[in-house]
């Protein structure tokens, strides 16, 4: 605040020093306004560096989260047929030598196509 000089002022010239400040009076609790808008539109939001790195890190772990929860709800069960109701559909075959797989599922069941066949008899020693 800058000072100013003083003037010194002759007793008798009327003249009265004004306050730097106006007392205010004092005045009633009025209620309260409604909030004022601004008359300017609002700038729109800008994000900094920090502020995108983030907002990027909160959505990769909701995408994250998102798809963990969908692969453990379809998550295959794991229950394995029980033994004997495994072994009713087997039929036991013994394999010569010079035999092949192809000639072995022919034999098997010579109605359906061998490559089926053949599928269906590595399916059991694959699992």
């Amino acid at each position: 605040m800058n000072a100013m000089p003083a003037v010194a002022l002759p007793s008798g010239s009327g003249v009265r020093p004004r306050p730097l400040c106006a007392p205010s009076a004092p005045s009633a609790p009025s209620a309260p306004s409604a909030p004022s808008t601004p008359s300017t539109p609002s700038a729109p939001l800008r994000l900094t560096r920090r502020g995108r790195v983030v907002a990027s890190a909160v959505a990769a772990l909701l995408v994250a989260v998102i798809f963990l929860l969908a692969a453990a709800a379809a998550q295959a069960t794991s229950h394995a047929p029980s033994p004997q109701a495994a072994g009713q559909n087997l039929v036991q075959m013994v394999v010569r030598p010079g035999q092949s797989l192809w000639s072995v599922a022919e034999n098997a069941d010579p109605d359906q196509d061998t490559r089926a066949v053949i599928q269906q008899i590595i399916a059991p020693a694959a699992a």
